[in-house]
């Protein structure tokens, strides 16, 4: 079973529903974002508790078809006039030179990079040192490099992704099959081809780690869950083991 640490955060923020009337296009976006990304999270729940019952079913398959009706809100939110000069316009990604921006989570993703710097694909960190606490270097050395001084661009605050969160920097693609097969993978040459999408990528373009979520394995507590952008599947993994990390701040 799997005990997962979700970002839901949609009451805190801003608007809630039958109190306060949307009456700007910027509010009808950070409203519409807010709706689609609690449903989001909510099937993600819906799977995250069938695996913890037990329940043999394929959960590649369904967590790739949460994904794909999330992300397809985005193209849905084009043709809405409501939404016209809101931030909900435009590119779902934007890239920010050494960070990434989400428009459609709020989110604001560290860029990897090939380059030997604490932001280098290749580097990779602990989650834990044993005692199943927070104390491996993902935390102790990148998370607080990245937040040193002024803060990785020029922002403090930078912290591991949750799993539903990390989940969103895959890329999007229907989920019809059983399993990675044919009709259920990532595009063409899976599972050589790296599944997370190209802008959060290094420059090289090239990127098959597996990145640590903030989750555990609840059975286990001794397991993180990791999101493996190489296939796109969650899998657990020793929390002493050195796996990648990426940086994330802000959201919903």
């Amino acid at each position: 079973m799997w005990k997962i640490d979700l970002t839901a955060a949609a009451c805190g923020t801003l608007l809630w529903a039958g109190t306060v009337l949307a009456t700007t296009p910027q509010q009808s976006c950070d409203y519409a974002r807010i709706t689609e990304w609690k449903r989001y999270v909510s099937c993600n729940d819906t799977v995250v508790a069938k695996i913890a019952k037990g329940v043999v079913f394929d959960d590649f398959a369904a967590f790739a078809k949460c994904r794909h009706a999330y992300f397809k809100k985005w193209t849905a939110f084009q043709t809405k006039g409501s939404l016209t000069g809101s931030t909900c316009i435009g590119s779902r990604l934007t890239d920010n030179g050494t960070t990434v921006t989400d428009n459609l989570t709020g989110l604001v993703w560290e860029k990897k990079t090939n380059d030997a710097s604490v932001h280098d694909q290749g580097n990779f960190y602990s989650w834990s040192t044993g005692s199943n606490n927070e104390d491996g270097t993902a935390f102790t050395g990148f998370l607080a490099t990245v937040n040193g001084g002024g803060g990785f661009a020029g922002a403090n605050g930078w912290r591991l992704p949750t799993l539903v969160e990390l989940q969103t920097t895959l890329k999007d693609f229907a989920c019809s099959g059983a399993g990675a097969g044919p009709t259920c993978s990532c595009g063409p040459g899976f599972p050589i081809a790296p599944c997370i999408d190209v802008t959060f990528g290094s420059p090289a373009n090239v990127d098959f780690c597996g990145y640590w979520s903030t989750a555990t394995n609840i059975s286990d507590p001794s397991l993180g869950l990791v999101v493996d952008v190489g296939g796109g599947v969650i899998q657990g993994a020793d929390k002493t083991a050195y796996i990648c990390v990426r940086a994330v701040r802000g959201g919903l």
